[in-house]
């Protein structure tokens, strides 16, 4: 299987063949009478894509019909700097053409294990299931230096195949605890988008795409195998070792 791989001239490019790819995609569950349920990741990455959403897609994308989620969290306080949600707040969501009904965070702030347990009832209540797992629109992925996506890190690559849909992960470095969507619930997603930008991505990317057997450290190499749905949105940075 060729993976789908798009790649832009710069991460600005590439930020807005996203925007497209919502802006479509919500116009396609309207008229069908539905929801673009998206699930949304931090970092610099989603951050420029977010900032354009809010400054350019006010009146390109009727709101009413995209419901955000959250793919991972850290555990801090909304308010915190290294909070996901507050980034996406403070860029896209606290715009009031965005309903706060369509907010579904991740509360950081709470405990790690309660929390997780209390988002897994709101994507069953909220979201359809197949596979036993609920199923998103669109999962947006970022990827670390490390190869990590969404909490899973290469040291606890069991939360790829989790019998649960949420999970508590931690940090390998900082000891940090987290709340992720496990692979499971990742790879139901109907369409799973993988944002990468900067050259220090590369030489993982270039692994992962050209499926290299060293690329199965990397938690990010497995989505591609389990939801055939996936797509690379790289720059030409991250796409330098092609």
């Amino acid at each position: 299987m060729k993976l789908n791989t798009q790649i832009f001239q710069n991460a600005g490019e590439a930020a807005i063949a996203v925007a497209e790819l919502i802006k479509n995609e919500a116009i396609n569950k309207a008229s069908a009478g539905k929801k673009l349920n998206i699930a949304v990741s931090g970092g610099s990455t989603p951050r420029q894509l977010f900032t354009l959403l809010g400054d350019e897609y006010e009146n390109k994308i009727n709101w009413v019909d995209v419901r955000f989620f959250w793919v991972d969290e850290r555990c801090v306080e909304p308010t915190d700097q290294e909070s996901n949600f507050g980034m996406t707040y403070d860029v896209l969501l606290q715009r009031t053409f965005i309903p706060s009904e369509n907010i579904f965070r991740m509360k950081g702030e709470d405990i790690p294990e309660n929390e997780a347990e209390r988002y897994q009832k709101v994507l069953w209540n909220e979201l359809p299931v197949k596979h036993k797992f609920p199923v998103f629109d669109i999962v947006l992925l970022g990827m670390g230096e490390d190869g990590h996506t969404a909490s899973i890190f290469p040291n606890d690559m069991g939360l790829l195949n989790s019998e649960f849909a949420v999970a508590v992960a931690v940090h390998p470095v900082t000891g940090q605890k987290r709340i992720t969507l496990t692979g499971n619930t990742i790879a139901n997603a109907e369409s799973v988008v993988f944002l990468i930008t900067g050259e220090n991505k590369a030489e993982i990317i270039r692994k992962i795409i050209q499926k290299d057997p060293e690329s199965t450290i990397y938690p990010a190499a497995h989505i591609p195998l389990l939801n055939k749905q996936v797509s690379f949105y790289l720059d030409k940075a991250a796409a330098k070792k092609l």
